[in-house]
């Protein structure tokens, strides 16, 4: 029932169940694995929320992940859990709304900082973190959870 009604949200192509279509979706790149009931790639902020809010009621456990990296550890299962999981994949949410000529950004939650500093280059700026991470694709979310430049955040 709850996986039924997460594809009537996103679409069915964006719900995955299958241990060897979400296997790389519940283990880290570094470090992290689990089981999920399934993955979820919204691609709007509508989905997002309307998704979000179907786990909600429904008591499963929600875990978010943009790219995967593995840097931060929380974006995949790990352990054992008391509730069905599902993964919410963001990496279709990847848009950088520029402010006040690029002093400020607004990222939406699969934007990595690659895209980020593609972005503020046009601007001749620099993103909050350009430590190795860029490098391995990591969010800007994860960047900013790793404390990784979020005092000027």
């Amino acid at each position: 029932m709850l996986v039924d009604d997460l594809r009537k949200i996103v679409g069915k192509g964006y719900v995955f169940t299958s241990k060897q279509k979400i296997r790389k979706y519940v283990s880290g790149y570094r470090y992290g694995h689990g089981d999920a009931l399934a993955v979820v790639r919204p691609g709007t902020l509508t989905q997002l929320w309307k998704v979000a809010e179907l786990c909600v009621r429904s008591g499963a456990i929600i875990i978010m992940q943009a790219a995967n990296t593995g840097l931060t550890g929380g974006s995949t299962p790990n352990g054992e859990y008391d509730r069905e999981i599902i993964v919410i994949e963001t990496m279709r949410l990847r848009q950088v709304h520029v402010l006040a000529q690029a002093e400020q950004v607004i990222c939406f939650p699969g934007t990595t900082l690659h895209d980020l500093e593609r972005t503020l280059d046009t601007y001749e700026r620099g993103p909050h973190s350009e430590v190795g991470s860029s490098c391995l694709g990591a969010s800007v979310t994860g960047g900013v959870c790793n404390n990784s430049g979020g005092a000027l955040v």
